[in-house]
């Protein structure tokens, strides 16, 4: 075996130097100090001899720095290697050392020593893997982007890339242009498996301020992707080659950002492209390691199926035709009225007020529904008959109690919406109530252009040739009529 001290490994060295000079609290006790350039867990702990050499891999890439650390020792420790040519420590001497292996030509073995003032000494067997040569353009791509965060945070953003090649490689200081905010680049380091992804997110695992249940490679906080452009976002190795690029830097063609929906932007798995292209890549349909339901699949391949951002031949569409909150009648829980008016499946219809996360009123079910037909939605009491086997969706011919939060009393949005995409709304208030908010907007967003109803019940007034009124308006409802839920007002 030779040792290469190339151009890769000098740089990899000036920068794991200067990652531990600005790393503050490198010489304070303890070996828990120094972040770990490359994030695995703890796999050794070895012990030979009167000291304890700590460590977090024993097998690694002859790209891949190390950090060790020394316990029990006496004064400094200072540290040998064996083949002497087969790497080097930062610093040379100390509890807490950084070894930075040396390029080799094939793969081996190095016995690492720590001895103290007294001379107690510890041996570590560390196996170096010859890592080859660098990967080459279109190896490793960008594969997924959450720029809209997720339904618990805007701000847990996730970028995700993927190792197509069956050799895993360390990769030191590469970049992600305009991903630590507009004009950005994101630096990171880490090892990517064969046939592998790496996950680059703001939170680590665990954290109660992310949703994402799988290992993230790396944490950073500086990710910040930007929500007014899509890029570009060019991802370049250590030595600045450029590997992949994503986006145009105009406004985002895929991905999701409403109140209820969140998706990432996802590359078919296909797609081997270096340049952007916008056939190569999808807005997520499918939802795998997040725990509150958005659309993504960070550590796991995607899924090839894009998010439907309107009902398709098969889904039925509806209006709303009447609702009641703290009603006074026979039902005696809030309800609201749809009339179906092209026929088809309504599992895909949500109704919703905004304010939480709220599932198909069908659980799933493919329920049909013929044109002209009503179906009576009803907020339905979860101390009250709750149905275990059905989460609480309760269906009675053409009535469907489901368990979401109900609207409130003084004042409140009713939105349905068809695979996510708005069918029909209305917003009512009370006297002495005002107005409903910064949920106005939020209505507005999705494509409704109406005015708020004065009342708690509502009933769509009809047209000439017996045809419900179309528009939004206030004045399209009558608010004194009497109730008529489920059938033709």
């Amino acid at each position: 075996m030779q040792l290469c001290w190339d151009s890769r490994t000098m740089k990899k060295l000036i920068f794991t130097i200067l990652i531990l000079s600005l790393t503050h609290v490198m010489y304070s006790g303890g070996c828990n100090n120094i972040e770990t350039p490359v994030r695995e867990g703890t796999e050794s702990l070895q012990e030979n001899g009167e000291l304890i050499i700590q460590c977090d891999n024993t097998e690694i890439l002859d790209t891949e720095p190390l950090i060790l650390c020394a316990e029990g020792g006496t004064g400094d420790i200072f540290w040998s290697i064996e083949p002497v040519t087969h790497g080097a420590f930062h610093p040379e001497t100390g509890e807490e050392v950084l070894f930075i292996p040396a390029d080799i030509s094939g793969s081996g073995s190095v016995t690492i020593t720590a001895e103290d003032a007294q001379g107690n000494r510890g041996q570590l067997m560390i196996h170096l893997i010859d890592e080859g040569n660098p990967p080459s353009i279109g190896d490793i791509l960008i594969s997924e982007i959450a720029w809209a965060g997720t339904l618990t945070s805007a701000y847990d953003e996730y970028i995700e890339i993927v190792n197509l090649t069956d050799r895993p490689f360390y990769l030191n200081n590469w970049q992600l242009e305009n991903a630590a905010g507009s004009g950005t680049p994101l630096i990171f380091s880490g090892k990517i498996e064969a046939q592998s992804l790496f996950l680059i997110a703001n939170y680590a695992e665990g954290s109660e301020k992310t949703a994402i249940s799988c290992r993230v490679q790396f944490t950073a906080a500086s990710l910040s992707i930007p929500n007014s452009m899509f890029g570009p976002f060019v991802l370049t190795d250590g030595e600045e080659t450029v590997m992949d690029s994503v986006g145009d830097g105009g406004s985002h063609t895929f991905g999701i950002n409403t109140p209820d929906i969140r998706s990432s932007v996802s590359r078919y798995t296909w797609s081997a492209t270096t340049q952007w292209s916008a056939d190569s890549w999808y807005t997520e349909g499918q939802s795998v390691n997040l725990k509150d339901g958005t659309l993504g699949t960070p550590g796991a391949s995607n899924s090839d199926v894009p998010f439907h951002t309107g009902p398709g031949e098969q889904d039925a569409l509806a209006i709303l035709t009447e609702y009641a909150v703290d009603p006074i009648d026979s039902i005696g829980e809030d309800w609201a009225e749809i009339h179906i008016s092209r026929g088809g499946s309504i599992q895909n219809f949500v109704l919703t007020d905004l304010d939480g996360q709220d599932d198909s009123i069908t659980f799933g079910q493919d329920i049909q529904a013929a044109e002209g037909d009503y179906f009576l939605i009803i907020w339905h009491d979860y101390d009250e008959g709750y149905d275990f086997e059905t989460n609480g969706y309760i269906i009675e011919e053409n009535r469907i109690y489901i368990p979401d939060n109900p609207p409130t009393g003084t004042k409140d949005q009713i939105v349905l919406l068809c695979a996510g995409h708005f069918l029909d709304g209305l917003c009512y208030y009370t006297e002495g109530n005002g107005f409903f908010d910064n949920d106005e907007q939020q209505m507005r967003d999705y494509g409704w252009v109406g005015d708020p109803i004065l009342g708690k019940y509502g009933a769509k007034r009809y047209a000439e040739g017996d045809q419900y009124e179309n528009t939004m308006a206030a004045a399209s409802w009558d608010i004194g009529a009497d109730a008529t839920p489920g059938s033709a007002n």
